[in-house]
């Protein structure tokens, strides 16, 4: 479970650096386009974050297919 705390560490700084970058960049085309893919980057960060939480900690005796 260590591997999956380390993991999860990870995530949370991309999370954090992605919403620092999110907030610093300005509105030129270029940025803009930077700005929606941190947002989609940021939505996909936190939902695999909530996954690995979810299956790693409280997943219980269920065995998941994927």
């Amino acid at each position: 479970m260590s591997e999956v705390s380390d993991v999860l560490v990870n995530i949370e700084h991309a999370i954090t650096r992605a919403k620092k970058a999110k907030k610093r960049l300005g509105n030129s085309p270029e940025e803009h386009n930077a700005q929606l893919a941190l947002a989609d980057a940021l939505k996909e960060l936190e939902r695999t974050r909530t996954r690995l939480q979810k299956d790693a900690y409280f997943s219980g005796d269920e065995l998941r297919l994927v």
